[in-house]
């Protein structure tokens, strides 16, 4: 790399969304299936985990695995496939790996799981994996979800904000004073109210913080960051 070159270094996350008890679980489903199994779950930004208050945690479960199982696996090139394949072969059993290990670990298999040939995985959800799991605690990069069952929205805000990644999370709620308590509070450069964490336009401020990356992108902060300042300075006795 040429001395001084600007760069901006991005490094993903493992997006939480906090599922208040009062989601509305009709928008909230197809959200999780678009943001957390489009381009097989390999955007920086995915949703990863989701962290659901315990009163309707059943039956987000339930939804998001009935929607799950319905995904169609296969060519991207046919317009009917909504979850393709992962970058490389390899990519493919390392997914694999990790779902075996969490389950091994306590997680509770919904749906999924295994590969369909050597380039593609299932659309999986896991129920309560361990913390400590690497399914919890790095970017999975493919189409795997998590849940996790919540008591206190500060309990899960804690859990969410508890990784060295940081970059986008979600809240649903109906409840703006809930919203706007998780959105002061969840360490995220972005968060989306009733939205999924993948959401994003060009003129969005769109990077990570901690360690997940540096620099900002973004049209207008794209520019500032890839531009030189330049000052001049005029010494002049008649001024």
């Amino acid at each position: 790399m040429a001395p001084g070159t600007r760069v901006g270094l991005e490094h993903g996350g493992v997006a939480p969304v906090i599922v208040e008890k009062d989601a509305d679980l009709d928008e909230l489903i197809p959200s999780m299936l678009k943001g957390g199994f489009y381009h097989a779950g390999q955007v920086c930004v995915s949703v990863q985990r989701m962290f659901v208050h315990e009163s309707i945690v059943d039956e987000v479960a339930s939804r998001l695995k009935e929607g799950a199982v319905k995904l169609r696996v296969g060519n991207p090139q046919d317009p009917l496939t909504e979850v393709g394949p992962l970058i490389t072969h390899k990519e493919v059993d390392r997914v694999g790996t990790w779902v075996d290990e969490a389950i091994k670990e306590g997680a509770r298999l919904l749906c999924g799981g295994n590969k369909i040939g050597q380039s593609c995985f299932e659309a999986t959800i896991l129920l309560n994996p361990s913390q400590n799991s690497k399914i919890s605690t790095k970017e999975v990069f493919g189409p795997v979800v998590c849940i996790y069952t919540y008591k206190d929205i500060n309990e899960a805000i804690k859990l969410a904000n508890s990784l060295d990644v940081s970059f986008q999370a979600a809240v649903f709620t109906k409840n703006i004073d809930t919203a706007l308590y998780a959105v002061k509070r969840l360490s995220a450069t972005a968060v989306m109210v009733n939205d999924h964490t993948a959401f994003r336009v060009d003129w969005m401020p769109f990077g990570g913080a901690k360690a997940s990356g540096l620099g900002m992108g973004g049209i207008t902060h794209s520019m500032h960051e890839m531009s030189k300042e330049k000052l001049m300075v005029i010494k002049s006795s008649v001024l």
